[in-house]
């Protein structure tokens, strides 16, 4: 499409769809004092009150998180795209997870979301350069500092749920978010707003009498609607967290050991998401259930490696998938992998490893977890 032949929005859509880009939303860069200032604030408390748990890169990317030009100097306008990723997992309708096996979130399925979303991006800054010489363009997923959530909902794509994710009218919650920040000055197709205030967007509102996401939480992280405790969440301990998970938590997991979709799968606005149609999601490589026997005789990074490379999972670590294992082998009762568990006591390298297959053990066998008993 020729410069001249739509307004810069109507070329960015266009290049957008070439790219392989359907969801697509624009904001300003530039946040009005009375929204940013209240936002600000709520994530500065956030921060203070020690709810990312272990991310320090959350405490280094405050001052960034709502100035885009902070990242990129003249930026005028933020690009948002969105990208689905649903799939019905084996667990669903009825079917029960199969005999030691552990759960993986749909989103880690397929290929590293981030470098999927980021090449379509990187095609769409590609083009855009040309199409608007002497324009910046910089592509951003989750990985950077940009409160993406917030721009997203300004942008006119969703609106924040109560289990605090984005929710779109096409796909749910079930996307990932990524997009562009640019020099050039766009038409926004929305309008900047405090996405806690519920009934403020003109994108959409949770039902008002649900509560499901709060009420299925097993760990309690979701502390309020709009309100999370990142360092209670499933998703953080079998991910971010590194070393031992709190004993208190640990029984709280269940049996997921990657991830966890369970404020997704019951919220009524995700009941109409279709199966994603990008090809590089629906590639399994890290099967929705895993066989918790496999995953604890894995000795190396090499091994991990084999089995996870390319996917998500990378994320965890080696420690953190086997450590992960531990927990949800003793919260499913799975005695058979008691012999495996003391093999992981015995030769693991990492020691947090080492002291949850202890822990699980205790566990399985009945005995106190703070016995000082010999499990070998």
């Amino acid at each position: 499409m020729a410069r001249g032949s739509g307004s810069p929005e109507e070329t960015i859509e266009v290049r957008a769809d070439q790219a392989g880009i359907q969801l697509l939303g624009i904001a300003d860069a530039r946040i009005p004092q009375g929204v940013r200032g209240p936002m600000e604030e709520m994530y500065a408390r956030w921060l203070d009150e020690g709810n990312h748990g272990t991310m320090t890169f959350l405490q280094r990317h405050r001052e960034m998180k709502f100035d885009p030009e902070r990242i990129l100097p003249g930026c005028r306008s933020v690009i948002l795209a969105a990208l689905p990723y649903y799939q019905e997992a084996s667990w669903g309708k009825g079917r029960m997870l199969g005999p030691r096996g552990g759960r993986i979130s749909r989103y880690a399925w397929g290929r590293d979301y981030h470098k999927v979303l980021k090449t379509r991006l990187n095609t769409l800054k590609t083009s855009l350069g040309q199409d608007f010489p002497g324009e910046e363009f910089l592509p951003f997923t989750d990985a950077g500092p940009l409160h993406e959530r917030f721009f997203a909902q300004s942008a006119g794509i969703g609106f924040t749920g109560r289990h605090t994710l984005l929710i779109t009218h096409e796909q749910g919650s079930w996307v990932f978010l990524g997009g562009l920040l640019t020099t050039l000055a766009l038409e926004a197709r929305g309008h900047h707003q405090i996405p806690e205030n519920p009934g403020s967007s003109a994108q959409g509102v949770c039902p008002s009498s649900c509560r499901r996401c709060i009420q299925v939480c097993p760990t309690g992280a979701l502390t309020a609607p709009f309100r999370i405790d990142a360092s209670r969440c499933i998703s953080y301990l079998t991910i971010e967290h590194r070393g031992l998970i709190p004993e208190d938590l640990r029984a709280l997991m269940g049996d997921w050991v990657f991830g966890c979709d369970l404020c997704q799968e019951v919220c009524p606005l995700n009941l109409k998401a279709q199966q994603t149609g990008v090809e590089d999601f629906l590639t399994i490589r890290a099967q929705g259930t895993q066989d918790l026997g496999e995953l604890l005789s894995m000795r190396s990074h090499e091994d991990f490696v084999r089995r996870f490379a390319g996917t998500p999972v990378m994320r965890a670590r080696r420690e953190g998938m086997v450590r992960n294992a531990c927990i949800a082998g003793a919260n499913r009762g799975e005695k058979t992998l008691i012999p495996i568990l003391r093999e992981v006591i015995r030769e693991d390298s990492d020691a947090a490893v080492r002291e949850t297959a202890r822990w699980a053990v205790a566990v399985l066998e009945g005995r106190s977890t703070g016995s000082q008993q010999d499990v070998l």
